[in-house]
Formats: structure tokens, sequence, C-alpha cells
């Protein structure tokens, strides 16, 4: 009885002060608001990499296109150099990380190899007669043939690269790091 006495005005006093109210919402809040505020910064600062990453695709895919001389150097490796170079050293690419496929037409991007569907099955069954667009030896399901392509032909440039984000630290989602790619598709002209 005299714990209630003594406790419960207490209680009441202490329920009614507001004092110091602010610093403890802050303190609940703010790591919610750091997270999406980093979450923010890091996401525009991928996008804007992405969009200097395409900007540098597009002017290497000139190299392709025109057919120039690249001297001593091999296509891929200077189309990797100009991307690097436009990036402003945000990213560092090897030739290794572009791929270059070639089509006969716009129409054939992405497409898969042509095949005669024996079962009807509507899916390409291991054992189908099928046309070898590519010249890999097994059915695809992109015809497109690895290169660079000669005069007129249709190429398809994809970059594929890891963007570090910087939050990486904070929040350990992705391993701090997201998957990013970049294409373009040219008609090569006649060199």
């Amino acid at each position: 009885m005299l714990a209630k006495l003594i406790l419960l005005p207490t209680f009441r006093r202490f329920r009614k002060d507001k004092e110091g109210s602010t610093a403890v919402e802050l303190a609940l809040i703010f790591p919610v608001l750091a997270l999406v505020l980093f979450g923010i910064m890091d996401l525009s600062f991928a996008m804007f990499v992405n969009t200097v990453v395409e900007g540098g695709l597009k002017d290497a895919s000139r190299v392709g296109f025109t057919g120039r001389d690249t001297g001593g150097v091999s296509r891929e490796q200077t189309i990797a150099n100009i991307v690097n170079d436009s990036s402003l050293g945000m990213v560092d690419v090897q030739s290794g990380d572009i791929s270059a496929l070639v089509y006969d037409s716009f129409e054939d991007i992405g497409m898969p190899e042509p095949y005669t569907d024996e079962n009807g099955d509507g899916a390409y069954t291991d054992g189908e007669p099928f046309t070898d667009v590519n010249g890999d030896g097994s059915w695809s399901n992109d015809m497109g043939e690895a290169g660079l392509g000669g005069p007129g032909e249709i190429v398809l440039y994809t970059l594929t690269y890891n963007w570090n984000l910087l939050s990486g630290q904070i929040l350990p989602v992705l391993n701090g790091v997201i998957p990013m790619s970049a294409t373009m598709v040219v008609r090569n002209e006649p060199f």
C-alpha cells in the first residue's frame, strides 16, 4: 500500500512530463531516416553512373560500326578504353566485360535459332532439327553470333559491370554491389 502511495504519484508526474520527448522521438526515427536518405543517394548515384556508362558505350560503339583503325589495339579493348574515359574513372571496364553479338536484321535480336518442333510442346527439345545460325554447333536461345560484325551487319553491344554501393558498409544488402548493364544496338557502316 505504501509503495502504491509513493509510486503512483511519481508515475503520474513522469507521464505528464514532456521535456526531452523530441530527443527520444528523433533517436527512434533517425536510423530509418538515415537509411532511406543513404538509399536514395546510392540509387541516384548508380542511375547517374549507368547513364554515363551508356553514353560512353554509345561513343565507343562508333569504333565498331565505322570500322575505324584502332592503332594495333583490338576493337574490344578500344571500346573498353573509350567507356572508361567517358565514365570519369567511376567504373573500370575490361574488354571481357563487353559482349557483342552480330545479327542479320534488327528483328533477329534476342530471337532463338529456328527449329522444327517435332513433339509439339512449343519448346526446343534435344534432338529436334534446328538451323545453326550462329555457328556454335548447338541450338541457342539467341541466334546472335559473337563478334563485332562486318559492313552492314547489326551488332548488339552489352556491357556488364558491378557498381559498389556507397552505403554497402552500413547495410550489406547484395553485399554492397549492384549488377548493372548497358546495351547499344547499331548497324555497321560499309567500311
